[in-house]
């Protein structure tokens, strides 16, 4: 049976990276079909309430600017799909978080680009409702190229349920990996961890390496590790510190979401 990915395009000026480093997973599931989507801003949705009207005029010049948008975007869809790759673009005008979340269920992977600062579109809208109300894996790209990302495989290891689904998630896509290497944080005094039953029973011969838990930001620490050790991906559980996850998102959650620069696979 083929998988499908649903990848998401925002930003213009990023298309071109966040397909291709879906056209790599896509590989690495082993052909799995692709569905591009772009999410139209509506109007209505730019206007407060009580502070201001939605004219004709201004109806006619956000739409113009959406317009222009994804004109760009499918202009970049058509020459990474102009080889006969299994993909269809998916153009809709619809409140972002919604949309994502109907078609992220239906998928087996969603495909975000990496937001910026002070980037407060679609994708900020997206990335919470994709990692917290679908039930799926979210491969976070961040900027700049990445082709052949998923042979040298880190896993931010610690013993819950949500790196648990995470690394369960991630073995589809580890067939050629040659190399994990599992990442584990360690308070000064506690036992020393080991390799989790999940990875010997599936097969996964994976090295364990400690990160001394101090007052440095763990996300930040575990960057370095995975940079350190040649990591070109990183598996991690994805989290939130309340019920209002849209705002607040877990420490090292949030700061691998601000800092990555490998593609993250992340699974609440």
């Amino acid at each position: 049976m083929t998988g499908v990915i649903l990848a998401m395009l925002d930003h213009p000026e990023s298309a071109a990276d966040v397909l291709t480093a879906t056209g790599r997973l896509a590989e690495m599931a082993g052909g799995a079909r692709v569905n591009v989507l772009t999410a139209r801003m509506p109007p209505i949705s730019t206007i407060l309430p009580g502070e201001e009207v939605l004219t004709r005029d201004k109806e006619a010049r956000l739409r113009a600017v959406e317009d222009t948008r994804v004109a760009a975007l499918k202009a970049s869809f058509d020459a990474w799909a102009a080889n006969g790759r299994h993909a269809e673009f998916v153009d809709i005008e619809a409140d972002t978080a919604g949309l994502i979340v109907s078609w992220g269920r239906r998928a087996d992977l969603i495909v975000l680009e990496r937001p910026g600062p002070r980037q407060y579109g679609a994708t900020w809208q997206a990335l919470p409702a994709a990692l917290f109300d679908t039930d799926r894996p979210v491969a976070i790209i961040p900027p700049g190229p990445a082709t052949a990302f998923g042979r040298h495989i880190a896993i931010a290891w610690r013993d819950d349920p949500h790196a648990t689904r995470a690394v369960l998630s991630a073995l589809r896509y580890a067939s050629e990996a040659e190399s994990v290497h599992l990442l584990a944080g360690v308070r000064p005094f506690a036992p020393e961890p080991r390799i989790p039953d999940i990875l010997l029973e599936h097969g996964i011969a994976a090295d364990l390496q400690t990160i001394p838990l101090g007052k440095d930001p763990f996300g930040l620490a575990l960057l370095a590790k995975a940079h350190a050790i040649g990591a070109d991906m990183l598996v991690m559980g994805a989290y939130a510190h309340s019920p209002w996850r849209q705002v607040v998102l877990g420490g090292t959650t949030r700061s691998i979401i601000a800092h990555a620069d490998i593609p993250v696979l992340m699974r609440h």
